[in-house]
């Protein structure tokens, strides 16, 4: 800090005043100008024997009064320059957020939220969830942060909704790339009554619609494959619901992947898809895959021909969203979860307790459904062409 700066903010400068009436402009100070304003000769009104040029510095926020007086509203104590560059790539996140709820209020869903503390954050084996500790008095209650509000926005499909949709903060433990945070952004929405062919012309209307908001080129086609023929295609191998955890294994070996890390049949699977299929199609392409093993359902029904009804969808090598036909019947989906808890237990992650209300809302009645989880950043990210999701969260 010069001396002059020192001496004008310890002894003269009238400290964080109130917004001044009259002001012509304000903003923050860069290379001694506001906009077009050069500062160097305006002085400080609480102080005209003072020359603002000798006292700024780049961030300081100012206000611009009438007869080259200045007032100085909050100095940037940091050594941190002016972020100005920060907001309009943020505003233009927050935009994006707008129009995707006006999407769905021109398509007559309803917006919901669900619950940030909830008892159950999901059965997902392989996700790591964050854990609270609620303390009123000497009763305690644990909690934990979702990973989806999936569980919650189908228990108001049971109540009577018919067309919802969130956009909700949502929390996976020990997760961090270039292309996830430990906290990201889901977008889900939920069609009753409805099966997956509306959920697939949703978000292809949802990006076409996005990308024209933004300017930007919209996927130059739709393809979609079924995990079967992609098999077929990229592993020659014939690939069906009643593969094996075995096969699987000696067809990694057959084509080299490493499986070392594997100890199920979703390892196998998993680890043959991410190193010789997923992303093998034009990254320029909307890509759907369908038709996922029957041990990949989920929360997903498995069809008549034995495989998942479920499907993924890519853009720019980018897992975009994962939906479901959705699962309705309360015993089968009762049974997976256990099985998805067993799982977690085998691979040491913490133990979580079923969301009962789930299951008797279950009970009652979910009537048949789709719905689609979306991320997004991710779908920003495909959109604006960003490669590291870090940028979306800038901070101090």
């Amino acid at each position: 800090m010069s001396k002059t700066r020192d001496q004008y903010l310890q002894n003269d400068w009238t400290q964080y005043p109130e917004m001044p009436r009259g002001a012509l402009r304000w903003g923050r100070v860069e290379q001694t100008r506001l906009g077009v304003q050069n500062l160097t000769e305006w002085k400080f009104k609480d102080h005209q024997t003072t020359k603002a040029g000798d006292v700024l510095i780049d961030g300081d926020l100012v206000a611009i009064m009438g007869g080259s007086q200045l007032i100085l509203l909050a100095p940037n104590l940091t050594s941190r320059g002016v972020r100005s560059e920060a907001w309009p790539e943020q505003k233009k996140w927050f935009e994006f957020l707008t129009n995707l709820r006006k999407f769905f209020g021109e398509k007559r869903f309803q917006e919901v939220k669900t619950p940030t503390l909830v008892t159950c954050p999901g059965t997902e084996p392989s996700l790591d969830v964050f854990e609270t500790m609620c303390e009123i008095g000497s009763a305690k209650q644990k909690f934990y942060l979702p990973t989806s509000p999936e569980l919650n926005l189908k228990k108001i499909l049971v109540e009577g909704a018919e067309r919802i949709f969130e956009i909700a903060a949502v929390f996976r433990n020990g997760e961090k790339t270039e292309r996830h945070e430990p906290e990201f952004t889901m977008l889900e929405w939920y069609r009753a009554f409805a099966n997956l062919s509306a959920i697939k012309m949703d978000i292809i209307e949802l990006i076409e619609q996005m990308a024209d908001q933004m300017k930007v080129d919209r996927p130059l086609e739709v393809l979609t494959f079924t995990m079967p023929d992609l098999f077929k295609k990229y592993c020659n191998f014939d690939f069906k619901p009643t593969t094996t955890a075995a096969e699987l294994k000696q067809l990694a070996e057959k084509l080299n992947v490493d499986v070392k890390s594997a100890n199920s049949i979703d390892d196998y699977f998993y680890l043959i898809f991410m190193d010789k299929i997923e992303n093998q199609w034009p990254q320029d392409r909307l890509v759907f895959v369908e038709k996922y093993p029957p041990y990949q359902a989920a929360l997903a029904r498995v069809g008549a021909d034995g495989w998942a009804e479920r499907f993924e969808v890519y853009w720019k090598g980018l897992e975009l969203g994962n939906a479901f036909h959705e699962l309705n019947n309360p015993n089968l989906q009762k049974s997976r979860a256990i099985e998805d808890l067993e799982k977690k237990k085998a691979l040491g992650k913490k133990a979580i307790e079923l969301d009962e209300k789930f299951f008797a809302a279950l009970d009652y009645g979910l009537p048949p459904s789709a719905g689609i989880a979306v991320g997004v950043e991710r779908l920003y990210m495909a959109l604006a062409n960003i490669k590291d999701i870090k940028s979306l969260k800038k901070t101090f």
